[in-house]
């Protein structure tokens, strides 16, 4: 059995402690992204309240219905055994910043990332419910030369918001430590799964292997994922149908959004504009 990152507490921040005024100087953070570093992969508890998570996995039943069945579609892509990852458009509850652009999670993106950060991608992954275990793999391809891409800093993160309790009960996340790191794959390194309740999330390096576990629940396990990257990193990799996109938006999206939150669609056209 893997073993439990619940019980690994250099892999986990609480978040509810931290000010949301200034996150990125607090020590819980710097912590963080130290945890981030090291193993590739970190835990931040208590970033969101319960009632809202319970609110978007209501929204997100009703509005993505059709998904949370065995089908594929044109602009969904099947990355597992009944396991399907959409976009997820950035309304109604879903376009509240302190779900895009949560403050705990922004201050560790950027950090890590840079302050000109963007987020290059938002939507969800749907393992079915009776779903098997997801193969091991990076989120995308190694950049650069083998021999030197474990040695960089991380080019992309990605965030996880579970809509339901990520655990050995349900099915959840298995992790292989320090992975972010290695030239080759370690075929005998044990790895860890990831505890993650709803109103927490997690963060792990592009780089990081992983693997979906088998969903035990009775029913779909959705969790909401975002892709942070550096300003000139764009997601090919998950991104090969035409019908898929990486962000969707209204027009009036950005409109009256704060300079903060706005860098993170810099690379969106019309979205800064020019000097």
């Amino acid at each position: 059995m893997p073993a439990q990152a619940d019980d690994r507490t250099m892999t986990r921040v609480d978040c509810s402690g931290i000010s949301l005024d200034d996150p990125a100087g607090s020590d819980a953070i710097g912590r963080a992204y130290d945890m981030l570093t090291k193993h590739g992969f970190v835990v931040l508890d208590h970033v969101l309240p319960v009632d809202t998570v319970t609110a978007l996995r209501e929204e997100f039943a009703g509005r993505y219905a059709r998904y949370l069945q065995n089908r594929e579609y044109d602009d969904t892509l099947k990355v597992g055994n009944m396991r399907y990852m959409i976009t997820v458009d950035l309304s109604g509850g879903f376009a509240d910043p302190l779900v895009y652009a949560n403050p705990h999670v922004l201050a560790l993106a950027r950090q890590a990332l840079d302050q000109d950060a963007i987020l290059e991608s938002f939507g969800a992954v749907v393992s079915l419910a009776g779903s098997r275990q997801q193969h091991v793999h990076r989120d995308g391809r190694v950049l650069f030369d083998a021999s030197i891409a474990p040695l960089l800093p991380a080019h992309a993160l990605t965030f996880v918001l579970p809509l339901v309790d990520m655990n050995d009960a349900n099915g959840s996340t298995a992790v292989w430590p320090g992975s972010h790191r290695w030239k080759t794959r370690d075929e005998n390194a044990p790895p860890v799964t990831l505890d993650v309740p709803v109103g927490s999330c997690a963060l792990w390096d592009f780089r990081l292997y992983h693997s979906g576990t088998a969903n035990r629940s009775n029913g779909p396990r959705p969790i909401i994922y975002a892709t942070y990257s550096r300003h000139w990193y764009r997601d090919t990799h998950n991104f090969e149908k035409s019908g898929q996109q990486h962000l969707s938006f209204a027009e009036n999206f950005l409109a009256g959004m704060t300079e903060d939150r706005r860098t993170l669609f810099a690379h969106v056209h019309g979205a800064v504009p020019e000097q």
